[in-house]
């Protein structure tokens, strides 16, 4: 797997619900068969939106939005400010 062009916030790689696709933010870590890069998952859950708010705002599924914060939370991924 090639490293994404632009780095991101986080180190995604191993996550399952994440792909990278250089026709996708510039091969930022993106949510599976979609455009929302990986770190505003976080990032907004740890803002305090709610799995259900994520999903419906940004129209990804359940199913890899909870991969992805389970993922965070056994690498010990934090947001930060």
């Amino acid at each position: 797997m090639d490293m994404p062009r632009f780095p991101d916030k986080y180190d995604w790689r191993g996550c399952e619900a994440v792909q990278f696709d250089p026709q996708k933010l510039s091969g930022r870590a993106t949510v599976e068969d979609t455009r929302m890069d990986a770190d505003g998952i976080l990032d907004n859950f740890e803002d305090g939106m709610t799995v259900d708010e994520i999903v419906e705002t940004y129209g990804v599924s359940r199913e890899a939005v909870e991969k992805i914060l389970a993922f965070a939370a056994a690498k010990g991924l934090k947001a930060t400010a």
